[in-house]
């Protein structure tokens, strides 16, 4: 009896749930000061060893867009952008034994980053996002302070875009303002579409580091600067002589000097 008991719980271990898929929203209002812009639709594809996050593809959304959107912050500040997605989306796989993440990034960098180590501060306020149990954690990140809302009851360090680290799976993240945001839609687990984790397709030879892709966003940021475009405000008092900005138009607020 004892042999067969044995038996019955290693072949259990060997069907538990292998692949998983979550699909979010994500919202970016990136300067806006609230959650108002374009809502994306993401999906997080996981197993214990490594995850995928998608979002801006062609196929998520149902086909191809490529449209100028309005959206009212205030009644007296209002904003333009254009909403726009692609074949491939941009992708970041992450693998946990590596601790490295492999993304196709803004301006289509591929980039290989081994530098993600997320401070996380995990507190005890809990809250019910359908049937999980998810745990607050808060932690400053690539310029930005944000809050995740993680679920032990799927014990994986994985979560939307950048974020990793927690001791179980990411279902809501965003920073201070929302002006990116993350919200849970639904989760199937096991998925029926574990062919779509694999690592990405880079075309080029070899990817570029974390620290070359930073150098190229700032450079073309202040290039836009140069050409009439606005970058962040000024960190700190107003009567700083402060020449440090930060480029709160991307999701990743690095601080440059000037």
């Amino acid at each position: 009896m004892k042999f067969f008991v044995i038996i019955i719980y290693l072949t259990s271990l060997n069907v538990l749930p292998q692949t998983g898929i979550v699909n979010y929203g994500e919202v970016q209002s990136m300067e806006m000061g609230a959650p108002i812009g374009p809502d994306y639709r993401a999906i997080l594809v996981f197993n214990k060893d490594n995850s995928l996050y998608v979002t801006r593809k062609d196929s998520l959304e149902g086909g191809h867009i490529r449209e100028q959107k309005s959206y009212r912050a205030s009644s007296n500040r209002g904003f333009t952008i254009t909403v726009v997605t692609n074949p491939i989306g941009f992708q970041y796989y992450y693998k946990t034994k590596e601790n490295t993440l492999f993304s196709r990034d803004l301006g289509f960098d591929y980039v290989k980053d081994n530098t993600i180590d997320i401070p996380w501060d995990i507190t005890e306020e809990t809250k019910m996002i359908g049937i999980y149990k998810v745990q607050k954690a808060t932690a400053h990140f690539r310029g930005r302070d944000y809050t995740a809302w993680f679920t032990s009851q799927i014990p994986l360090p994985y979560g939307p875009w950048k974020l990793v680290g927690l001791p179980g799976l990411i279902l809501e993240a965003y920073d201070t303002d929302k002006e990116i945001y993350w919200y849970f839609k639904n989760i199937e687990y096991p998925t029926k579409q574990a062919y779509l984790l694999k690592p990405i397709d880079n075309p080029n030879a070899s990817w570029i580091s974390f620290q070359d892709y930073k150098k190229n966003r700032i450079e073309k940021s202040l290039d836009a600067k140069a050409a009439g475009r606005m970058i962040a405000e000024n960190i700190g008092s107003s009567k700083s002589n402060s020449k440090l900005k930060k480029l709160d138009g991307y999701i990743e607020a690095f601080i440059v000097e000037e």
